[in-house]
């Protein structure tokens, strides 16, 4: 039998890793079993069970029995001539109505066994002709069957079950039930009953799993339940109340907040960057606000230009949360001439709106910052990237040469004596490309706020408090400083913080009430974006019915 025996091993091993995996889809619990009835056979067996929902369990039964007589010392033939060695392997499936290891059940099974089997007399007449005979075969066969387990005590379970499996046997006949001639082959269709009493053994006690199912009793033996870890509080900074800055800058795009400061390296087109545009005359640093610019994007008046950005400046000015102010002007001249000239043309112009806003508006000149851009090649650049293949001034071959002319000719002066000597081309370019870009002003305006008490208190102090879990301090601190509270109305994150730590105080004072109001408030921030209080409420999710859980086990037990 040592073949059979690591046949047997093989097939019930396959059939353990078949049910393993399938068990890591739920929180697994695992039951360990042993078939009386069977053990009525003389073979040993073993079963094992696994949960993988709550009402649903996988499994595998398996029974080996090597020696041929009831007993595995037993070796007088004379006595008792039986002779009955097999093995059997059983994956099974169950669905319990009640939950997983506890009440009815029915289930399906497959079952694989190879036998050795003569002399033997079967109760109920079953299977006659292995009386006289010796059959040696292996049978396959899918079965049913439905059954109910019970707790006597806290590891260990009681189940009856029956049920019956249809299948093919296949087996050599032979007229000795320990030798003899082979007499036939034998293929056929073959019924075998199923019955079932079955001790189990559940490393998960009674109570344990009665908790987990909220019903609570108490019996001798008092499983221990853990408190549960809290979620991991999720926080975010609070922007504080929006000030004229903020507001400006949600309406113009050319108003920033100075952490978003970048020098303009790359200009290009009026109306593609986040800018504002004043225009001079050629070869001039003169700013004439009415100077009508041609074609030009958002704006064809610098008058109508520089009121604006003097409004706005004022605006910030004005606004006492504004901290600090300044004004990023740079200058441009056109690709036409020296090299050198035009830089200096630059320069002027850019001082020039400086002087003129700083006037206007009465703010430091400490607070301008102007940068002589010279030539505007960068926006020429950006022009040739912007036209179609269907446009009718310049084709393909003529938008390449002047693309590969930007981006290879290094020196200004050398790239605008190329353009020049094709004339044709130089006057298109004059005619459809130039426009206003050949005199140009770009002008950005960044501001910075002083912080506010409130947001400073609450990003700070109270967030302190809260990483800390000293919840009771922090829903103090908040409801003794009215401008905090009132940042908590306002502001999704700071609603945030301050749901989360009246959630704790809540449950630490049983209070149902505040925790409602707490989780409203979570699920207002949410309803407003905050993605720090959606988090939280997923954790409230997990950990508010866990904690109940353990505080209903704690009165039970005391």
């Amino acid at each position: 039998m040592t073949h059979s025996l690591k046949k047997f091993a093989l097939i019930l091993l396959g059939s353990c890793l078949l049910c393993f995996p399938v068990s890591q889809l739920a929180a697994q619990e695992i039951s360990i079993r042993n078939n009386l009835a069977y053990d009525a056979t003389g073979t040993p067996n073993l079963g094992l069970e696994f949960q993988v929902g709550d009402h649903v369990s996988v499994g595998v039964n398996g029974g080996f029995k090597s020696w041929p007589r009831f007993l595995a010392w037993e070796s007088n033939e004379t006595e008792n001539p039986t002779h009955w060695r097999h093995y059997l392997v059983a994956p099974e499936a169950r669905y319990y109505f009640n939950q997983v290891f506890k009440g009815a059940f029915v289930g399906m099974d497959f079952i694989y066994t190879h036998f050795n089997v003569g002399n033997v007399k079967f109760p109920l007449g079953l299977y006659p002709e292995v009386q006289d005979n010796r059959d040696q075969g292996s049978y396959w066969a899918g079965g049913a069957f439905l059954g109910y387990a019970w707790w006597p005590w806290q590891h260990w379970r009681l189940e009856l079950a029956g049920g019956a499996a249809v299948g093919l046997a296949a087996y050599d006949r032979y007229n000795c039930e320990h030798c003899g001639t082979k007499v036939a082959e034998e293929r056929k269709v073959a019924v075998m009953p199923q019955v079932g009493v079955n001790i189990a053994y559940n490393p998960v006690a009674r109570d344990k799993r009665k908790l987990r199912g909220r019903t609570f009793e108490k019996t001798d033996t008092i499983t221990v339940l853990t408190p549960p870890v809290a979620f991991v509080v999720n926080l975010q900074p609070v922007e504080g109340p929006q000030t004229v800055g903020d507001r400006l800058a949600q309406e113009k795009r050319w108003v920033l907040p100075i952490s978003q400061y970048r020098p303009m390296d790359y200009l290009t087109r009026p109306g593609k960057d986040s800018v504002m545009h004043v225009v001079f005359p050629v070869n001039s640093s003169e700013l004439i606000q009415d100077y009508p610019v041609a074609g030009s994007g958002n704006y064809t008046q610098n008058s109508q230009v520089l009121d604006d950005i003097q409004q706005t400046i004022e605006q910030i000015r004005d606004d006492k949360s504004t901290s600090e102010l300044l004004v990023s002007v740079v200058g441009l001249a056109s690709i036409e001439g020296p090299r050198k000239t035009n830089e200096t043309l630059s320069a002027r112009r850019a001082q020039a709106v400086a002087d003129y806003l700083a006037d206007k508006t009465s703010i430091s000149r400490k607070s301008f910052e102007t940068v002589a851009k010279g030539e505007a090649w960068d926006w020429f650049k950006d022009q040739l990237e912007s036209i179609s293949d269907g446009d009718e001034a310049f084709d393909g071959e003529q938008v390449q040469w002047l693309m590969n002319l930007v981006n290879n000719v290094q020196d200004p002066d050398e790239r605008e004596r190329l353009l020049r000597a094709d004339t044709a081309l130089y006057q298109k370019v004059l005619a459809h490309l130039m426009g206003d870009q050949r005199n140009a002003g770009y002008i950005r305006v960044y501001y910075n706020n002083y912080p506010d008490p409130a947001t400073e208190k609450l990003n700070g102090a109270i967030y302190e408090l809260l990483k800390a879990k000293k919840y009771h301090k922090a829903v103090k601190e908040i409801k003794a400083d009215a401008a905090v509270m009132d940042l908590v109305q306002r502001d999704p994150e700071a609603a945030n913080a301050y749901g989360v730590a009246l959630y704790f105080v809540a449950l630490d004072n049983h209070d149902d009430a505040s925790e409602q109001e707490a989780i409203a408030l979570l699920q207002k921030a949410a309803g407003q974006g905050s993605v720090a209080a959606e988090q939280n409420l997923k954790g409230i999710e997990t950990y508010g019915p866990a904690r109940k859980e353990y505080e209903a086990w704690k009165e039970l037990m005391n």
